[in-house]
């Protein structure tokens, strides 16, 4: 679509029963997965190929098994970890013990960096193939396309590990999506970014006080917040929810909404929150 088309935005179709399991999108689609208070988001094309990016944190179950079995997945063609944190990449043992996966991809991985490392190694050695991949790296999922833009390097020992996530700007003709993980606007503004449709808001929507000057150069139609209620660090902030507004960006948070999909519609965008 690109940020100069005129974009109208459908009204989100609820779908009441957050057991159910959704259809199969008819074109390419961007799904902030209800995980609580993480990231997991699912890139699905028409053609049945999936792609996962993070898998939320760990659990008995973990919350990223329900999520995709809403959705239809059984197999995932890529799964990509963004960076070391629990809320990203601590369900990647159980997404790796419930479903066939083709390749592993995580950026370069750092000395901190020990939990992922072992669960990279364990995928391995269990036949799943691995690669790390940095920024300039392109990997293509079905009818996605995905850019890595950042990291270029590990963090080094001690270092916030945040700054370091893999940043990705995926699209599927004109459809795109900027999947920033918890990389907020001091680690992107040097980045080439270009305009985007879709907005999936770095690091569950905690306070970031570049994002209003990040905004005019994304362009988004619609924001993604991956983020749990009640949490205890009061995300999304509402200064954040403020710059989106004020840049006329629509804001749907997987606290309030469950399963939100986002896809091209004829007349611009629709959106599919589960309520």
């Amino acid at each position: 679509l690109g940020a100069a088309a005129v974009l109208v935005l459908l009204g989100a179709r609820h779908l009441r029963d957050r057991g159910a399991v959704h259809p199969w999108p008819a074109v390419p689609a961007v799904t902030a997965l209800d995980v609580g208070q993480g990231d997991a988001i699912l890139l699905r094309s028409p053609d049945g190929a999936a792609a996962l990016i993070d898998t939320g944190a760990p659990g008995d179950p973990a919350a990223v098994l329900g999520a995709l079995r809403r959705e239809g997945v059984r197999e995932l063609s890529l799964v990509a970890v963004t960076h070391d944190q629990l809320d990203h990449s601590g369900a990647l043992r159980e997404v790796l013990d419930h479903h066939a996966v083709g390749i592993l991809a995580h950026p370069p991985l750092g000395p901190d960096a020990t939990g992922l490392r072992r669960t990279v190694d364990r995928a391995r050695a269990a036949g799943v193939v691995t690669r790390e991949v940095s920024a300039g790296a392109r990997i293509v999922v079905g009818r996605w396309t995905l850019d890595v833009m950042s990291p270029r390097a590990a963090p080094p020992a001690g270092a916030d590990p945040n700054p370091y996530s893999m940043v990705v700007r995926a699209r599927a003709g004109r459809f795109a999506a900027l999947l920033a993980a918890d990389a907020e606007s001091d680690a992107l503004a040097g980045l080439p970014l270009g305009s985007v449709d879709v907005l999936k808001v770095s690091h569950h929507g905690s306070a970031d006080a570049g994002l209003a000057r990040l905004l005019p150069r994304l362009r988004p139609a619609v924001a993604l917040v991956s983020v749990g209620e009640g949490n205890p660090y009061g995300h999304p902030r509402g200064e954040t929810l403020a710059a989106l507004r004020a840049a006329g960006v629509r804001t749907w948070r997987t606290d309030r909404d469950g399963n939100v999909t986002v896809a091209e519609a004829a007349d611009g965008l629709a959106v599919d929150a589960e309520g």
